[in-house]
């Protein structure tokens, strides 16, 4: 790594406002790797997905009655002419239940990585629709599940891992 710092600092052919600038971006890309950032990515969606996954579980595949009372009372599709109740409320509150908890477990894995965030990213348009004045929290949620399923998991991931090895049969 210091060798390529060197070289940035070191290049006679930029001069100018623009050699420097590109000298910086260069060196703040080499302290920055983007197999960080997608790590860092993957943590940063997983969290609240999974906080909130686990706060639906009394026990093992036991929903607790709070789970079950949100989807049948409280929370509502804001859809043209609605709100709407949900269907099968007690079903949903399983499945979403299941997913916030399988999804992020995935995602900090690095495992079906691009999968585990497309499934997150249409929960995020599942609880706009819902909680309509959250979006910004659930702009930043889908920005993070974009980016992930447009750039994958990266080198620091089960999916990077097993990439490596496949290339190497």
């Amino acid at each position: 790594m210091l060798t390529s710092i060197r070289k940035l600092f070191d290049n006679p052919e930029a001069g100018g406002w623009a050699g420097w600038l590109g000298r910086i971006d260069g060196l703040v890309a080499a302290l920055a790797p983007a197999s960080l950032a997608q790590l860092a990515l993957r943590f940063g969606l997983a969290v609240p997905f999974w906080r909130s996954g686990m706060s639906k579980w009394d026990g093992f595949l036991q929903l607790n009655d709070t789970a079950v009372l949100l989807f049948t009372s409280e929370f509502k599709l804001h859809l043209p002419g609605g709100p709407y109740d949900y269907p099968a409320p007690a079903m949903m509150a399983f499945v979403v239940a299941c997913a916030e908890v399988l999804l992020p477990t995935l995602l900090v894995l690095g495992l079906a990585t691009r999968l585990a965030a497309l499934g997150l990213l249409a929960m995020t348009i599942v609880i706009q629709l819902t909680v309509p004045d959250g979006w910004p929290i659930h702009l930043t949620w889908a920005a993070m599940a974009l980016a992930i399923v447009t750039w994958g998991a990266g080198k620091l991931s089960a999916d990077g891992w097993l990439g490596a090895r496949a290339g190497k049969a």
